[in-house]
């Protein structure tokens, strides 16, 4: 009977082992199908990178202007000098989590679906600046854990995290929506003797530079003014005659109007009807799911006992319960790219717990807010208990729109679609050679 059970068992994880492996494929086929397919200045991947000070000091700027510098003094490909940054930053994030998750233990299971890394993917959104902010803040945790053992070397490693912050968030705004909280806690838990106010201010000036960097963004959001002058700077760098800067891509975006910018996303992420489906309803539904999976994953999966424990879940729960509230302006009011701010949720409170000792995240969070979290998880698991079946089947069926609420668009962005899809692939290579001989 023992054997039999341990055979069932084996026989579900290389069932298991394969639906990954074919997953992978599809991930695969569709990142070089996208290297090939994005490409020119009107696609909003590409013009994410071309966003320059040609126009004036603006948020995201920063690499577009070091990319318009190199092009005007060399010959650089635009398009493929941004796949290949795109590629390498995507290829080390995936690296860091991988010989991470295996260094502890941990499964992998977790990391391909569209809640995680493979999230980039599934949408299209790899040619972005995402992966390279998650590279950033790897680096930026990997700093404060460093110079927090080299205690004499405390400011060194102050002044090399604002520096890195601040290169990220003027390349792009949003690193600090979940990074900053992090690293406030961070450095208030590395106060904490002074006292509660002292803690707050020592705190606040660490990390003033970076606060100011932040802030100095939200003013210079620019306008359309400025949005046509950066078109303008790459129109005549490619010898075309100047037009109209495009509505819908990254470089037309920063001309949008705050106000009409706020009332759009609301709509598009609350308020969409699609086939009789509210997509507020579907959020309600959605993210507790993806927590669900993310907290417990590494439990249901793990082959030793001590590999993950109620203490490690506590930890993680709190931080990506955490991570959630820091996004949920963006989730909310600035974006509608769903599988992209999943991408950061997921992996900045994954680089979190791999990177900062276990000791210093129990003591960051308030005790309230621990108890809170295990209220939450006590809830869930009463009313599903977490186990590989569950885990499984909602890691499978599971699936985010890459962009806006759509019922379509959340089907083709699961791994089961993607799973089917890989398979029929033979199916219709073999139909197309009937056709040919018929």
């Amino acid at each position: 009977m023992l054997a039999f059970k341990i055979d069932k068992l084996q026989f579900k994880t290389k069932i298991l082992n394969i639906l990954y492996f074919l997953f992978l494929i599809s991930l695969l086929s569709r990142l070089i199908a996208d290297a090939i397919e994005i490409s020119g200045d009107k696609a909003w991947g590409i013009s994410e990178f071309l966003i320059n000070y040609q126009g004036g000091f603006i948020r995201r700027g920063l690499l577009g202007e070091i990319l318009f510098f190199l092009t005007k003094h060399s010959n650089i490909n635009v398009d493929w000098t941004i796949k290949i940054i795109c590629l390498i930053s995507l290829i080390f994030v995936c690296s860091f989590f991988v010989k991470s998750f295996l260094k502890k233990g941990y499964t992998l299971y977790i990391l391909p679906p569209c809640f995680f890394c493979g999230s980039l993917i599934l949408s299209g959104d790899w040619v972005r600046k995402d992966a390279i902010m998650i590279c950033f803040l790897i680096a930026i945790l990997w700093s404060w854990s460093y110079f927090n053992i080299k205690q004499n070397r405390k400011t060194t490693g102050s002044i090399l995290i604002n520096f890195l912050a601040i290169l990220i968030i003027l390349t792009h705004e949003v690193f600090a929506f979940f990074a900053l909280p992090i690293l406030f806690l961070l450095f208030y838990n590395y106060y904490k003797r002074k006292g509660h106010l002292k803690s707050i201010i020592y705190s606040l000036l660490s990390l003033l530079p970076t606060f100011f960097a932040f802030l100095l963004m939200i003013v210079k959001h620019g306008d359309q003014q400025t949005a046509q002058a950066i078109w303008d700077s790459w129109q005549t760098l490619s010898l075309k005659e100047s037009s109209e800067v495009p509505l819908w891509n990254s470089i037309g975006a920063v001309g949008w109007e705050t106000k009409w910018t706020i009332e759009m996303h609301l709509k598009h992420n609350f308020l969409t009807i699609d086939n009789g489906l509210i997509s507020t309803l579907y959020w309600i539904v959605v993210f507790p799911i993806v927590y669900y999976i993310l907290t417990n994953a590494l439990s249901v999966f793990k082959k030793q006992a001590n590999i993950y424990t109620e203490d490690d879940r506590t930890i993680l729960s709190s931080i990506v319960l955490f991570q959630l509230l820091c996004l949920l302006p963006v989730i909310c009011f600035l974006s509608c790219d769903y599988m992209r701010v999943c991408f950061y949720w997921s992996t900045s409170s994954f680089a979190f717990f791999l990177l900062i000792p276990k000791k210093i995240q129990k003591e960051i969070f308030p005790s309230w807010f621990i108890r809170t979290t295990q209220k939450t998880n006590n809830c869930l698991d009463y009313l599903l208990s977490p186990t590989r079946t569950t885990v499984t089947l909602f890691m499978l069926i599971i699936s985010i729109p890459a962009y806006k609420f759509s019922i379509f668009g959340m089907f083709v962005n699961g791994m089961l679609y993607h799973i089917l899809h890989i398979l029929s692939k033979p199916l219709i290579i073999f139909e197309n050679f009937l056709r040919t001989l018929l």
